[in-house]
């Protein structure tokens, strides 16, 4: 009986651990805050790098980014939250099948970076 708690334990913890390590998918910006605009919600990033995240085993496009911007401008709900000089990530979602980067579609989900 012992044993096959043991097993139960060490099995779970296994199966936990190996969901916690799970890298999320898609397109981030890594970069500082460097304008805000606290009524628009418009938000200007100095862009540190851009990163993409893809399931290696069923992609076949390349994720190279072409005349990378030092800078870019997106719109946040909550401007509030943020201020100038702070270093975020942002990751990119894109709600539609279209394959083109249309700005005013997309979502971004702002993550503060310590």
């Amino acid at each position: 009986m012992l044993k096959s708690k043991m097993f139960f334990i060490i099995a779970a913890l296994a199966i936990t651990l190996i969901g916690c390590s799970q890298v999320e998918e898609g397109t981030f910006i890594q970069g500082e805050i460097k304008e805000i605009n606290k009524k628009s919600g418009d938000m200007e990033i100095e862009i540190k790098s851009w990163t993409t995240v893809g399931d290696a085993g069923f992609s076949t496009e390349s994720y190279e980014f072409e005349n990378k911007p030092d800078s870019q401008t997106i719109r946040v709900t909550n401007p509030k939250k943020y201020g100038e000089g702070q270093k975020v990530q942002v990751k990119v979602i894109k709600n539609y099948d279209e394959d083109v980067w249309d700005l005013d579609r997309l979502n971004f989900e702002v993550d503060t970076v310590n």
